[in-house]
């Protein structure tokens, strides 16, 4: 049995051609009855819609697509469905490709499975933004960066996994539901590959997630940060040289004071710059380690609420 679960804000005019896309995509096949869980995060008809058409429907939250594509894992994982694949509602990924998704699973060459419009050529179907794709790039990189797999797209539109690795995930952000769930099946020692995938034309409305690649950047990086386990190093990094610039400075403005420490006093704005330099990167030390004992914290709430389903069953 196959779960699907589709996150969707605001997708009335596609959700339903979505729904019938992938029960055709599925009819012929082993998992011709597929479980569809619209994860309603939406303002509009959407889940009236959803519902019409047979499919599943339970409520987001209305925190962000993250946080109901967490709640739609979460409902996933406590069936008894052997795979989950994750769908956008917003028709550019076909449902269609679904079974060469599955098939991957199937021959035991993957636990998670995404899918890639740019690891081969003309998978994108319209002229895709550069802006955009700058975008990609740059989030891919990073990715590779703190996972140590390389990536070709960080945020593809269909992602298939296995049972257990729903029962494994942890998911923190409301825009980086994708890139955590890369990082955190493998650090978890699961097996991610990619597969090409399409990218239709958006015919309806504007895309949920990237509205802005600045917000999105500025939203995205702290949280992958902190997934990968990166954010103490970096932290410590950046305090280290914030100190080391202060205590340079120091002996720079003692060294013009002939090291008379009284005159020090005198030396406005150096002595409260300095003071700040070296704050800060006190600061920036410390809230690395703080933020890691909450990680640490998270990781086993997380365990005790959802806990683990590795086992073989």
């Amino acid at each position: 049995m196959v779960c699907i679960v589709i996150p969707a804000k605001n997708e009335e005019a596609t959700i339903a051609q979505v729904i019938h896309d992938i029960r055709k995509s599925l009819a012929s096949t082993r998992f011709d009855h597929p479980s569809i869980v619209v994860v309603n995060d939406s303002v509009d008809r959407t889940s009236d819609i959803a519902a019409t058409e047979g499919a599943i429907v339970i409520e987001g939250g209305h925190v962000g697509l993250g946080h109901a594509m967490f709640r739609g894992l979460r409902w996933a994982g406590g069936t008894t469905c052997t795979y989950v694949v994750s769908l956008d509602g917003d028709g550019q990924a076909s449902p269609s490709e679904i079974p060469r998704f599955l098939d991957e699973l199937e021959h035991d060459r993957a636990d998670l499975v995404l899918g890639s419009r740019f690891l081969t050529k003309e998978s994108v179907k319209y002229r895709y933004p550069r802006l955009n794709r700058f975008g990609v790039r740059l989030l891919t990189w990073l990715l590779w960066f703190l996972s140590g797999q390389r990536f070709t797209d960080s945020r593809g539109g269909i992602r298939a996994m296995r049972r257990q690795v729903v029962g494994e995930l942890s998911l923190t952000g409301t825009h980086t539901y994708v890139q955590e769930t890369i990082l955190d099946a493998l650090q978890k020692g699961f097996r991610v590959v990619e597969i090409p995938s399409e990218w239709m034309p958006r015919n309806h409305g504007s895309s949920r997630v990237v509205s802005s690649i600045p917000r999105y950047a500025a939203h995205t990086l702290p949280v992958l940060l902190v997934k990968s386990g990166k954010h103490v190093i970096t932290l410590a990094l950046m305090g280290s040289l914030f100190v080391t610039s202060g205590i340079v400075f120091f002996f720079i403005v003692l060294t013009q004071e002939r090291f008379r420490f009284f005159e020090l006093f005198a030396r406005i704005p150096a002595l409260p710059l300095i003071a700040l330099l070296i704050s800060v990167g006190t600061q920036m030390f410390f809230f690395g380690l703080v933020l890691e004992l909450l990680r640490q914290i998270g990781h086993k709430v997380d365990h005790i609420r959802w806990p683990s389903k590795r086992d073989p069953e």
